[in-house]
């Protein structure tokens, strides 16, 4: 008869232990991600871009219905509406936004070389109506999928905060699948 051996914590127990230690301190102690995080209104595809539809729940729209093509990745001199863009926003992109009532060549020029920096994957457009879910009004953002990122010049810290949104959200595909 074989002897009966009591169970005792191997290395490989200990690494459990660690790993799952380590991830719980991740999430206890990891800073926020930048931007406001919104409802996702859904994918649903409109056949013309005014085809009557439900509002956008974040301004700019981060999510909901919107055209089946892509606006053209870049800096835009046109006002490209949100049925258009947030397409881009499903596909993984992040649109850059910005509302100057009156002349903001700091925010414009800041947003023009940061987007022509970061090539494919990103657009800039003029939005009017930059406003987060306090009723602030806001002279830019930064929109991924379900997420606003609010900000009213490009300092040092703005920047840094545009870097990990990037860095997070650029990319991500929100396609349903079906």
């Amino acid at each position: 008869m074989a002897p009966v051996r009591s169970w005792r914590p191997g290395a490989g127990s200990y690494i459990a232990l660690a790993i799952v230690a380590g991830i719980a301190a991740l999430l206890i102690f990891s800073p926020d991600t930048p931007g406001q995080a919104y409802e996702d209104l859904g994918n649903f595809h409109l056949e013309d871009p005014n085809q009557p539809h439900d509002p956008y729940n974040s301004a700019p729209p981060s999510s909901g219905p919107h055209l089946g093509v892509l606006a053209r990745w870049g800096v835009h001199d046109d006002v490209i509406p949100p049925e258009l863009f947030v397409h881009n926003l499903e596909d993984g992109g992040i649109v850059f936004a910005y509302d100057c009532s009156e002349p903001c060549p700091d925010i414009v020029d800041g947003l023009t070389s940061l987007v022509e920096g970061l090539g494919d994957g990103v657009m800039l457009t003029a939005y009017p109506g930059i406003i987060d879910s306090d009723g602030v009004a806001h002279r830019a953002a930064a929109v991924a999928w379900t997420r606003v990122l609010y900000f009213d010049g490009l300092d040092a810290e703005t920047l840094d905060e545009v870097d990990v949104f990037v860095d997070l959200y650029r990319g991500v595909d929100h396609h349903r699948g079906g």
